[in-house]
């Protein structure tokens, strides 16, 4: 039952609601708050219901949590116990119960028979499952089968995800499958389940691709290397019209590299920077970086910044991203007019 709710819970699709003690947190993010104050046995158990893919999931949303305040685990801990209660009233559909269920209320040497039967005729997870999968890469994978096996898996697949992956095959395939699946009305229970764990092997064999950062991990490097060598590369890009200049020289320095700032600096960005995008902005740092900014106020407005802060409650993180942007913009500009020095590692080489 804990599983089945905590399934729901990282399923949830629902637009995140910021409470008096919980910020505006996805299913997912409950859920990877969730698992890391469980008991280890309890979180296994857990786990041991959830499919790979919601464990890597999963996985990457614990990896960025940070420090949790105890309002909000309880938070968390009270939806939860919410989904707990809605699973326990409803515990399963029709579909469950068949699949669950009505095998373990069946002698044991028929139970694998039924479950099996029932599986194949009710059960959706290969459809599920390639609907998570993009119709080039299951189509790239249908191409080393032969035609028949392509039309039970087509069959097997569902309506939707057949005709995308069908559309990303060639005209003469096209033809070809569709007179097999036509012509397939029926195929044994072994050859279905055959095909369905061929496909699914061979795309989970091309799962899981390593991000490696893109445009963000170059503007990172490019802020590492002597300023005049990468403002040649971003002017070369610009001259040529290539909107990548801009969005590089963006990402070169990010909100937390204010950190480096001598006072002066934090000084002169203070008198330039919008006070709504500075406030949002704040609300969303680190306590050390916070605290920089408000040392360079007087005690008065440091304090009216902070009233500001805690007024503002939990704001979107996309409020706090764009805000954190501003400010970051105005330090940029600030350095290019020689105000002030956004030291990176490559300034530090010169």
């Amino acid at each position: 039952m804990a599983a089945t709710a905590m399934k729901k819970v990282v399923e949830s699709k629902a637009p995140p609601v910021a409470t008096p003690v919980a910020p505006a947190l996805s299913g997912l993010e409950k859920a990877a708050i969730l698992v890391m104050y469980l008991e280890r046995d309890t979180a296994r158990q857990v786990l041991r219901k959830l499919s790979d893919d919601e464990v890597k999931k999963l996985g990457m949303a614990i990896a960025a949590v940070q420090h949790v305040p105890d309002q909000v685990i309880e938070g968390v801990v009270g939806d939860f116990i919410m989904s707990l209660q809605s699973v326990a009233l409803v515990p399963y559909t029709g579909r469950d119960f068949a699949q669950s269920v009505l095998p373990e209320l069946v002698d044991e040497d028929r139970r694998h028979v039924v479950a099996c039967a029932i599986r194949r005729r009710v059960g959706g997870d290969f459809e599920e499952f390639v609907k998570t999968r993009s119709p080039a890469a299951v189509a790239a994978v249908l191409r080393e089968e032969h035609p028949q096996v392509q039309a039970v898996a087509l069959l097997r697949m569902g309506a939707e995800n057949a005709s995308r992956v069908l559309q990303s095959l060639g005209e003469e395939a096209q033809y070809d499958l569709t007179i097999r699946m036509a012509r397939a009305e029926r195929v044994s229970g072994e050859l279905a389940d055959d095909v369905e764990d061929t496909i699914r092997r061979s795309l989970e064999d091309q799962d899981d691709p390593l991000p490696i950062g893109g445009a963000q991990t170059t503007a990172r490097i490019l802020g590492r290397m002597p300023r005049e060598k990468n403002q040649a590369v971003l002017v070369r890009l610009r001259d040529e019209g290539n909107e990548l200049s801009d969005r590089l020289q963006r990402l070169m320095v990010v909100f937390d590299d204010l950190i480096c700032l001598d006072d002066r600096g934090i000084q002169a960005l203070l008198r330039v920077v919008e006070r709504g995008d500075l406030v949002l902005a704040l609300r969303g740092a680190n306590p050390e970086l916070r605290g920089r900014f408000l040392k360079n106020l007087s005690s008065r407005a440091a304090a009216d910044l902070s009233d500001e802060m805690d007024m503002l409650g939990t704001p979107r993180k996309s409020q706090l991203r764009t805000a954190q942007e501003n400010v970051t913009a105005a330090a940029q500009r600030l350095h290019d007019e020689g105000v002030l020095v956004l030291a990176t590692s490559g300034d530090d080489e010169n």
